[in-house]
């Protein structure tokens, strides 16, 4: 089995093997010397700057034909075989019985994969499912051909299925007799996020329409990253453009996604580059075929998938998935944005989050101009949602805890709402820690939601004795900690209670402490 760094590795390898794929001695020929090269009625595509930039080879995408993109559609009424369509082909669309009233919503896959894929199945069954969506319309893009290696080929091709998606969106538009394209949107998985951008950017070239909206997942950054706004999705190919980051670090580190925030809303969730349960990059890979191609990057890109379990999850969330705006996530875990102000706007991650964008615009509070970076904590597995506490914790400067001392251990706490419905217990630190009488720490913490905020907290003190650290050893009385206090403020909720150990006792090892607020004196 591979360890993080031997995939890492060989995923460098099998990218440059990618683009060098049956390669030979190369002779100039015709091709090298084609700037343009058109396919009619899509228009024509250059292999001239911008397209050179940040790039180690150019390809034109293939012909329409080789690439034989199937739109695959599903309502409520044909969710298991679904209806196929053709970009050029009107008649097809209207024997189609689409609902006028939608949405529309269009999934596009990335790199070596294909429409059949299972989260692309999760993902349309969600969002037909969802409340209020009885005439929504999944339109699966499948250009499974043009996905395969070398890379460099598959970025060229995904120019073409923009034209052509823009082309049967088009067609859509005019068949049912819409009057904007406000209810279509596009959402995309890396290779395939950019794909929206190119069928955004033509529906405004090509037809003067503005797609409603294109959902990012984690848009791929070899071959994007510092281009300019023509070659990569970005906020001007759709009304609305908001992009899940999570795998947003260089291709040395095991990095498909792009940093760089380029929609409207960009939601870095855990940071946007690693995402919790995926350490050692998800499942291990085992063996070496001919089709490692796809079990290596199967093994590293574990955070890059996130994106779109992020997403289907969204779609029906068990918490407000809420993310807020600040400078970094270093800032963001250190506490400075734990409120939803002016400074600090709040939005939820995901399906929901252009309903928000959308009263925040009517408030005057954004610019559709500019960029709102927002950060969220989420959980390891399935549900991923989570709420957002700040905690802050005194240690009791009282005689008795005086007279203790300081000790070394950890603070567990599990908050428990009105319903005696319990979070999932956090520690202050994950390491043991030197507390002191007095010491006051304040974190951010990510808990389950149980539906409500807490009104009572349960304490624990863990204790591990250490013989290379006599701070650990107790030998005449047991571990414990004086807790003065502890302060519980909601980023969602927007509550703060403050709860305190009943009689001022301490916090011993092995045994729980309900706190609460009417203990406090």
């Amino acid at each position: 089995m591979f360890n993080g760094t031997s995939a890492t590795l060989m995923l460098q390898t099998i990218m440059v093997l990618m683009d060098q794929q049956n390669s030979t001695t190369h002779f100039p020929s015709y091709e090298d010397a084609e700037i343009e090269r058109c396919y009619p009625p899509y228009g024509c595509f250059s292999k001239a700057y911008p397209w050179t930039e940040h790039r180690p080879d150019n390809y034109f995408p293939v012909s329409p034909e080789t690439l034989g993109v199937r739109y695959a559609v599903f309502t409520r009424r044909n969710r298991k075989i679904p209806v196929l369509l053709e970009s050029q082909n009107v008649d097809k669309i209207r024997n189609a019985n689409l609902d006028p009233k939608g949405p529309f919503y269009f999934i596009s896959h990335g790199f070596l994969e294909g429409g059949h894929k299972l989260w692309i199945q999760n993902l349309a069954e969600a969002l037909l499912n969802h409340a209020g969506n009885d005439g929504s319309t999944v339109t699966v893009v499948d250009w499974r051909r043009g996905s395969q290696p070398p890379y460099g080929q598959a970025v060229a091709n995904i120019r073409l299925v923009g034209v052509m998606t823009a082309h049967l969106m088009k067609n859509i538009y005019d068949v049912l007799g819409l009057s904007n394209m406000d209810n279509f949107h596009y959402i995309g998985h890396s290779l395939g996020a950019h794909l929206g951008g190119y069928c955004g950017h033509a529906l405004q070239k090509n037809f003067n329409l503005k797609l409603g909206r294109i959902t990012g997942l984690d848009p791929a950054a070899p071959y994007f990253s510092n281009t300019v706004t023509l070659v990569r999705l970005d906020r001007s190919d759709a009304q609305f453009v908001d992009i899940i980051h999570s795998n947003a670090m260089p291709l040395y580190f095991s990095g498909f996604g792009i940093s760089e925030p380029i929609g409207h809303v960009d939601f870095y969730p855990n940071g946007g580059s690693t995402q919790p349960g995926c350490k050692n990059g998800g499942q291990g890979y085992q063996g070496m075929d001919s089709d490692m191609y796809r079990k290596v990057v199967q093994f590293v890109s574990c955070n890059h998938e996130r994106s779109y379990e992020f997403f289907t999850e969204s779609v029906a969330p068990t918490c407000p998935f809420m993310a807020v705006q600040c400078k970094s996530y270093e800032a963001f875990l250190e506490g400075d944005c734990t409120t939803c102000s002016n400074k600090h706007l709040c939005v939820p991650m995901g399906l929901h989050s252009r309903d928000m964008y959308r009263r925040l615009q009517a408030s005057d509070m954004v610019d559709t101009n500019s960029n709102i970076a927002l950060y969220a904590m989420t959980g390891s597995s399935k549900p991923f949602c989570r709420v957002h506490y700040e905690v802050t914790l005194k240690v009791s400067n009282s005689t008795e805890s005086i007279l203790h001392g300081p000790d070394v251990g950890r603070i567990s706490i599990t908050l428990v709402d009105r319903n005696n419905n319990k979070s999932d217990h956090k520690l202050m630190n994950e390491e043991q820690k030197y507390y002191r009488p007095g010491d006051i720490e304040t974190k951010l913490l990510a808990f389950k939601d149980t539906g409500h905020p807490p009104i009572s907290v349960i304490v624990e003190w863990k204790y591990e004795a250490s013989l290379l650290n006599p701070m650990t050893w107790r030998l005449l009385q047991s571990s414990s900690v004086y807790v003065e206090y502890l302060k519980i403020s909601s980023l969602e909720y927007n509550t703060d209670i403050t709860v305190c150990p009943k009689f001022k006792k301490p916090v011993v090892t092995k045994l729980k402490t309900i706190m609460k607020t009417k203990y406090c004196t």
